[in-house]
């Protein structure tokens, strides 16, 4: 059976536009968006991990557009379009959604009380997802423009991202489970909670590691998208 998920008026303070001055200083977007789902197995169990958690479908969001700085309206719905019809990842129970739909709106921006929005659809059945294999586990593809790529990490039990550095890449990443350790140039390997950021400036040397039984995934944010050439492996 099929439901809708509905979450209104979500307000996020984010750099978007391509002005000069819109490049300085954050604006605040609307996002309202309507996700359907099948949702017997949650109306059976009553268990939260059967269905989408709304906080965390907020936070997940207001992360890629805060880290995306993007300019246009359109690129940025298209990538939060892309990012909530996903398929869930390998430790996640939730049910992938059938479909959704993604509106932004801006404001002051136009004279008056007039606001500018950009509203995209799109089915499950019509997205394709590519997925790459490492020795540390699997890439999701999620969403690429030409100014940036959004990908999931998905880190097998016990296994380690080798400490490496971007020297073209400015990357940010949002870790979506319990049990991942990380670490940066001169400091100890510490477990990171689920929601933490951790933005990455060129030439700083960082790395991860599942500590768990289960496979722990990780939201990461390359700007521009991800080039494995860019990936230099740095000895600790």
């Amino acid at each position: 059976m099929k439901a809708t998920i509905h979450v209104t008026d979500l307000r996020v303070d984010c750099l978007i536009g391509c002005l000069a001055r819109e490049r300085l200083h954050a604006q605040t977007l609307r996002v309202d968006l309507s996700l359907d789902i099948d949702h017997n197995a949650a109306s059976l169990s009553d268990r939260l991990d059967d269905t989408w958690d709304y906080g965390t479908m907020a936070r997940d969001l207001t992360f890629v557009l805060q880290q995306g700085r993007f300019y246009l309206l359109e690129a940025a719905a298209q990538v939060l379009l892309r990012y909530l019809l996903a398929p869930p990842g390998p430790s996640e129970g939730r049910p992938r959604p059938i479909a959704a739909t993604v509106k932004l709106t801006k404001f002051g921006v136009l004279p008056g009380q007039a606001t500018p929005s950009v509203e995209l659809q799109a089915s499950a059945e019509e997205l394709d997802y590519a997925q790459e294999q490492n020795p540390w586990g699997t890439v999701d593809v999620i969403a690429e423009t030409r100014l940036l790529g959004l990908y999931r990490l998905n880190v097998l039990p016990q296994m380690e991202i080798p400490n490496h550095e971007h020297h073209v890449m400015r990357e940010a990443e949002l870790v979506l489970s319990c049990d991942i350790e990380g670490w940066k140039e001169g400091q100890r390997p510490s477990i990171l909670p689920m929601g933490s950021i951790l933005e990455w400036q060129r030439k700083q040397p960082h790395g991860y590691k599942n500590t768990g039984s289960k496979t722990g995934s990780i939201l990461c944010l390359d700007s521009p998208p991800f080039d494995p050439a860019d990936e230099v492996e740095v000895p600790l």
